[in-house]
């Protein structure tokens, strides 16, 4: 049999609870209990504080893990240290040496996935590793973790609701359950029932919690934060908090943030598939808002985009669509509805019943979408990452 990527794609995440993980990581001689992590969880702007935050930490010279999930090119690219994936042949190679201990745990992708990126970060000796959440937090496969440096929540909304519960306090309840015992946790949300339930846990168990310093946009990707002026690279306005969450969880490991290395790593950070532009003429950005509170941060950033807008929309069938459409309506001047090949994509036939011009094809969505905005607007594409990662592999040779 050949292990490789497409076998653990095959395998479908358990949820069988964090046992199984824990006794094969266990077997595999603890290679999670080697590493320095920063655990960060959250509704939205998790892959994107997990980037600044890495590239901060790599500005000052600590090589770095990340694992994210899910992939944008490559299965590989939710595994990397300072920036590249992990090798085929040593994934691979991960999947030779623990096949045994995969089958007898009846492992998942996802655990999988977990269990080479904890591997190969002890073996590499990376200075820190940088974990971001799957869905929720306490009942995460990340959470085999016993120990953490830090743990980040980024912004908390309603989201995976059939498993997280329908109310921002079980949410946030889920989420604190990265916080460890005697740990320090810092944390985004504004939402302060969100706020109350975290920092009670975290007083349960000893923890201390921070929150950042205000933040002050300053024009066009620029803000001022803890009284210095940053840049960043995306002019998406949501960016904005998400380096100012890295900023802070940075400070709390001892980084001086006022460092010209460190301005110089938050200007030049980058994230695929966070409005990201990825062709011209017309000006076309990818941005994975894949739910309610990623649709009203994307929308905040649509008007300072070239006239006229087109977006080109599709999602899971677990999401809210009709309302995350409804949030867009008003931030360009068309939509067209679309769907890829997934088992979870929505049947979008309610669509077709309010209004909104649907064409199955995505691929035959974007030469639409692109032929109505004209070489000076502006077509956005968003929803699910899934999707999102299915367009960018479809327009990277066109770019």
């Amino acid at each position: 049999m050949q292990y490789d990527e497409e076998w653990v794609m095959s395998r479908r995440n358990r949820y069988h609870g964090l046992a199984p993980l824990r006794n094969a990581l266990h077997e595999a001689g603890d290679p999670d209990r080697q590493l320095r992590i920063i655990h960060v969880a959250g509704t939205n702007g998790k892959g994107s504080t997990v980037q600044f935050l890495s590239d901060i930490l790599r500005s000052q010279g600590h090589r770095t893990g990340t694992f994210t999930s899910p992939h944008l090119m490559n299965h590989r690219d939710r595994i990397r240290i300072d920036g590249g994936w992990i090798p085929h042949d040593v994934f691979c190679a991960y999947l030779e040496r623990y096949a045994e201990l995969i089958k007898k745990y009846d492992l998942g992708m996802f655990e999988i996935d977990c269990l080479a990126a904890f591997v190969w970060f002890a073996e590499e000796h990376v200075s820190y590793a940088v974990i971001e959440a799957g869905l929720g937090g306490r009942l995460d496969n990340t959470n085999v973790i016993t120990k953490s440096e830090l743990s980040v929540i980024a912004t908390i909304g309603k989201d995976h609701t059939q498993v997280l519960g329908e109310r921002i306090q079980q949410i946030a309840f889920e989420k604190a359950g990265i916080i460890k015992e005697n740990g320090h946790a810092v944390i985004s949300t504004d939402d302060p029932h969100a706020r109350n339930i975290i920092r009670r846990h975290a007083s349960r168990i000893h923890a201390a919690v921070s929150v950042p310093k205000p933040v002050y946009p300053a024009g066009s990707g620029m803000f001022r934060y803890d009284g210095d002026l940053y840049a960043i690279a995306s002019k998406a306005e949501y960016q904005i908090r998400n380096a100012a969450l890295a900023l802070a969880a940075a400070r709390l490991l001892g980084i001086d943030i006022h460092s010209a290395a460190v301005h110089e790593a938050v200007a030049a950070s980058t994230w695929p598939g966070r409005f990201e532009a990825v062709i011209n003429d017309p000006l076309t950005i990818l941005d994975g808002a894949h739910n309610e509170e990623g649709v009203t941060a994307l929308a905040r950033s649509l008007a300072s985009l070239p006239s006229p807008r087109v977006i080109v929309f599709s999602a899971l069938s677990d999401k809210p669509f009709l309302r995350m459409l409804a949030i867009l309506q008003g931030c360009a001047e068309e939509i067209i509805v679309t769907t890829f090949r997934d088992e979870r994509a929505a049947d979008f036939s309610a669509c077709v019943k309010q209004g909104y011009p649907v064409l199955p094809d995505y691929r035959e969505a974007i030469i639409e979408a692109r032929r109505r905005a004209g070489v000076s607007g502006t077509v956005i594409i968003t929803g699910s990452l899934h999707f999102i990662s299915a367009v960018r592999e479809y327009l990277t040779p066109l770019g």
